[in-house]
């Protein structure tokens, strides 16, 4: 009961929130509409789970850390972000909004990348180069996406979702758990 309570609590906060700064700034700001998008991934990741349909949404769970605090920090704003663009498409927020979103999921899938592959070249990490290999092509991958949206539009979102939830929560719990054990005995935690 004081669960429910608490979620309903946060979800009016953020409703109130939402629409002040919708008033206060317009629609034009993004700060209402990033408001507006946590509202709408809070009530359905708990609508879904509920219902026993998470699937759309990711929810952090702590079987996908790696044992780095770092490392999952990045993976949880993975999944953050992941949901944002989710949010942004079933809201049709707009081209300019889900742009934005997309960009700064991209944008910060590649630093992640690159503070991972440093990580592990920093401490000689023996399968770095088949770890870096895997980075490369998923950006690959998306880059292709990228330009496939900027020809088709948004409907080719849910392809890009798809493939980031399908490969970073695969990346996660098959190959960075490898490097788990090996940075750990080098006293990263």
């Amino acid at each position: 009961m004081k669960e429910k309570l608490v979620f309903w609590s946060l979800v009016v906060a953020l409703a109130v929130a939402c629409l002040l700064t919708f008033v206060k700034l317009g629609a034009a700001d993004v700060t209402p509409w990033l408001i507006l998008v946590s509202l709408v991934v809070l009530v359905l990741s708990r609508w879904q789970k509920g219902r026993g349909k998470c699937e759309s949404f990711l929810v952090w769970d702590d079987d996908y850390s790696v044992g780095i605090e770092a490392m999952d920090r990045d993976h949880q704003r993975l999944l953050n972000l992941i949901n944002n663009l989710k949010a942004a498409m079933l809201c049709n927020t707009g081209e300019a909004f889900e742009r934005r979103n997309l960009d700064e999921l991209v944008d910060y899938t590649r630093t992640h990348l690159a503070k991972e592959e440093q990580l592990l070249q920093e401490h000689g990490y023996p399968d770095y180069e088949g770890h870096k290999a895997q980075h490369d092509q998923m950006i690959s991958y998306v880059e292709s996406y990228v330009r496939k949206y900027e020809q088709e539009g948004r409907k080719v979102l849910p392809e890009i979702a798809d493939y980031l939830t399908l490969w970073l929560t695969d990346h996660i719990n098959v190959t960075d758990k490898k490097y788990t054990a090996f940075l750990n005995a080098k006293g990263v935690h």
